[in-house]
């Protein structure tokens, strides 16, 4: 079973190649990718912080950067 994080990965390899083929029926092993939603980022966010740490291939939703954005968080990417 595929996850969100997975179909991304699939979805962003074909659109780097610009390749509009249908998808094979078994897909080469996908980037393990991490998405932080909203609430996620929230509970990683401790109240006066100013800087949170997330995986350098993490995807971040546009809501949470802009909850970031208004709280004066920045973001590190480790890696």
């Amino acid at each position: 079973m595929l996850t969100k994080s997975d179909i991304a990965d699939i979805i962003s390899e074909r659109l780097e190649r610009g390749s509009c083929e249908r998808a094979p029926a078994a897909a080469k092993t996908p980037l393990k990718r991490v998405f932080i939603s909203d609430r996620e980022l929230k509970r990683m966010v401790k109240e006066g912080q100013k800087m949170v740490k997330v995986p350098a291939n993490a995807i971040i939703s546009p809501l949470s950067e802009d909850w970031l954005d208004y709280k004066g968080v920045k973001i590190l990417r480790e890696g």
